[in-house]
């Protein structure tokens, strides 16, 4: 599979630049993967102190108390400052509500349905030959039921030039470790025209796979493709992985009901479920030009049946983003998460492109209210208290 952390140069920053990153890793994505979270990491715990009394500063008194108290200082300085910084990077993260953030946080995940390509040099007996690249590419990473992927190579010289390889061999079967009593099948990588290749005859070999066609309605788990390929008389490998999901959990019907509630957009997104789960659904969001504006996510209990899935656009996201409106929501995505399972999730089909248009609305529409909950506020009052530790250690 293609697997589709932030750093701090200096110690000073390093605990606020962390905690943030930890905010904002906790709102998604799988390659994409992982389960996300829909919510920032529980604040620090209590520091403990000794004796079970409060810490006060030492009081002022001769020459040598005086210095050993400036350097106690000196000493605590730094924690007040990464105290400081960790609250300031918390109130920046908290204007807007875990699941509606803006889209430069996640630029990896929006364009989730994007081809995936990867270069790689071919290893002829094991020893990689730097003259020789192979470029591996597949239109999507899941895939759902009787659904295809389009898998594709080509091999080029140092200079960029098609080389004439060869597939001899395409094996689709289980990606290790996955333990099941699914035959392996052959396919076929060919430079035709047909079967999904773009033109003949151009040093692309392409071939279409439906895991459902070939024994896999019965698995859940990653399809491997394994090549051998093949450039005159060497031959080298190489594989292609995608993780299968064999009956959808649930189907996007396409329908989007929009509506302006406390300030913010409401985009409500119907979903026919057939298991009943707590299921995880993302979208995206571009303005009339085509601008980036913000990452959405819902996570929740549903019930069998016809539901609705509401993903907001938080007003005060519109009011700093300044898009041109209308809006456009587009490439949904979703899963229904399996706790305690590997896999731990069920794809449902995905929405690929602009799922819904907005009506034209004023930004004066739009609320420049931050976001409130008393789960913001209690991590707030955690972190303030950080800071007033601190300052009297």
């Amino acid at each position: 599979m293609n697997a589709v952390t932030l750093r701090s140069s200096t110690v000073r920053r390093a605990g606020g630049v962390v905690v943030l990153a930890l905010l904002l890793a906790g709102l998604y994505l799988y390659q994409r993967p992982p389960p996300p979270a829909a919510a920032p990491p529980e604040p620090p715990a209590e520091r403990p102190v000794s004796g079970g009394a409060e810490r006060l500063p030492a009081a002022a008194g001769p020459l040598g108390n005086a210095a050993e108290t400036g350097a106690q200082s000196a000493q605590a300085l730094p924690l007040l400052r990464e105290a400081e910084e960790r609250l300031a990077n918390y109130r920046r993260y908290a204007l807007y509500p875990p699941g509606s953030r803006p889209a430069q946080e996640h630029p990896d995940q929006m364009t989730p349905f994007a081809p995936v390509v990867r270069s790689q040099p071919l290893y002829f007996k094991g020893q990689a030959n730097d003259e020789v690249r192979v470029s591996l590419g597949q239109d999507r990473r899941e895939l759902v039921g009787e659904e295809v992927v389009r898998l594709w190579l080509r091999c080029e010289d140092s200079q960029g030039k098609a080389l004439p390889c060869q597939v001899p061999q395409a094996t689709v079967m289980m990606a290790p470790p996955s333990e099941g009593k699914v035959p392996p099948s052959a396919t076929r990588f060919a430079d035709d025209g047909q079967g999904g290749d773009e033109r003949a005859g151009d040093g692309t070999l392409t071939a279409a796979v439906q895991p459902s066609a070939l024994g896999f309605g019965g698995y859940h788990g990653p399809v491997r493709v394994q090549l051998a390929i093949a450039l005159g008389a060497e031959q080298g490998e190489s594989f292609f992985d995608v993780m299968y999901t064999p009956e959808e959990p649930a189907r996007f019907t396409g329908k989007v009901t929009e509506s302006l509630t406390d300030g913010s957009l409401v985009l409500a997104l119907g979903i026919q479920v057939r298991r009943p789960g707590r299921y995880f659904v993302i979208g995206r969001v571009d303005d009339e030009h085509g601008k980036q504006l913000a990452y959405l996510q819902w996570d929740g209990e549903l019930a069998a049946g016809q539901k609705t899935v509401p993903l907001t656009v938080f007003g005060k996201l519109v009011i700093d983003g300044r898009p041109e409106l209308p809006l456009y929501l587009r490439d949904v995505e979703g899963f229904l998460f399996l706790d305690d399972s590997a896999p731990d999730r069920l794809h449902l089909p995905r929405l690929a492109g602009v799922v819904h248009k907005t009506r034209v609305y004023s930004l004066a529409d739009f609320s420049d209210r931050e976001w409130q909950s008393e789960q913001k506020q209690r991590y707030l009052d955690e972190y303030q208290k950080d800071v007033d530790r601190a300052k009297v250690e």
